[in-house]
């Protein structure tokens, strides 16, 4: 499942190297890095090569690291999200989830930071997510056409878009090839649930991200009522990709 990532909202109250040793435990060998919020968020300030190597020593790596947001303090802001970006490339993240606290700034920053990343190779992208500035289709089709700029990519965030009523189909409609991750949740309405207990049709999704030849990961989120049991619930959830995902059909 070299597709298959996970994120640490999972169990956020999780330093990083015990993130690394369970998770790598339940067979996942990919990482997505916050850089703030979760126990386990990346500095990006420091040695990306330290991180990378702790990751190594549990057969993991990162595949995609979320970068500050750009504010109000736009330059400010916008040059630590370059930072960010440079470090993630130094940390082997091929994405970088691009954040701005509005979409007027996401529209504004989005030119500037592209620009001077271009030399990196990775792939930057924009997320919605509930009760951001990106959370519906309008606010996703409002800052894609402001922007106007095929370099930036998009997440397909299934879980964030059900929170709010839209359904994994009408996102890929919008959305289509300019997609380079998706993260997915069971859900029953907002509440997230283990896999394959909920309302998302993920054997659907699954069976229309290989009808696209989709090449991207995909990034498991669990973010349940009863969070002890995450990571139970994350061994199944990685079960049940097995087979819905690498093994389709079976």
């Amino acid at each position: 499942m070299k597709q298959i990532a996970i994120s640490p909202c999972s169990n956020p109250e999780l330093e990083l190297e015990p993130a690394l040793r369970e998770y790598a435990a339940l067979g996942f060998g990919q990482f997505e890095g916050f850089s703030s919020w979760a126990r386990s968020a990346l500095d990006y300030r420091r040695d990306p090569a330290a991180y990378a190597s702790l990751a190594a020593r549990y057969g993991m790596r990162f595949s995609s690291y979320h970068l500050p947001p750009v504010t109000e303090d736009v330059e400010e802001s916008l040059q630590e999200a370059i930072a960010a970006a440079r470090f993630a490339k130094e940390l082997g993240a091929g994405v970088v989830l691009f954040k701005a606290k509005t979409r007027p700034l996401y529209i504004a920053a989005a030119k500037p930071f592209l620009d001077a990343t271009a030399d990196l190779g990775i792939t930057p992208v924009l997320q919605n997510h509930a009760g951001t500035a990106i959370s519906t289709l309008a606010d996703f089709r409002e800052v894609i056409a402001g922007i106007g700029d095929a370099r930036m990519k998009t997440l397909l965030e299934v879980g964030h878009f059900h929170s709010v009523g839209v359904s994994w189909r009408e996102g890929c409609e919008l959305l289509a090839e300019s997609i380079a991750l998706v993260h997915i949740k069971d859900q029953i309405g907002a509440q997230s649930v283990p896999f394959g207990t909920g309302e998302i049709d993920l054997p659907g999704l699954f069976a229309h991200l290989r009808s696209v030849d989709y090449r991207g990961n995909i990034v498991v989120e669990m973010e349940v009522k009863d969070s002890e049991n995450t990571l139970r619930y994350l061994a199944g959830a990685h079960d049940y990709l097995q087979r819905y995902w690498a093994k389709p059909g079976t």
